[in-house]
């Protein structure tokens, strides 16, 4: 499988517990996938640094980690950051 959609390579990835998807992140943003096929589903925007770490949780949350020492969380559903 090949992400197309970042400009960047990609650092982190992390599959989402319950439901058949995934996210991949790198020095442009964070994308969300469908499994199997790789299907982009959208973007999350507004990290601003590299992403090394991101974690996923039942209840939905995104968790990602950036280069420069910053952690975001996020609606895994929606994309939204909730805190910075």
């Amino acid at each position: 499988l090949t992400l197309t959609n970042h400009n960047k390579s990609v650092r982190a990835l992390a599959t989402h517990p319950t439901e058949y998807s995934f996210v991949s992140g790198s020095a442009d943003n964070i994308k969300k996938w469908k499994c199997p096929d790789g299907e982009f589903m959208h973007n999350m925007s507004g990290h601003n640094t590299i992403i090394n770490a991101l974690c996923v949780n039942e209840d939905g949350v995104l968790v990602s980690g950036g280069d420069n020492g910053t952690v975001h969380f996020w609606d895994y559903k929606t994309g939204h950051c909730f805190q910075q």
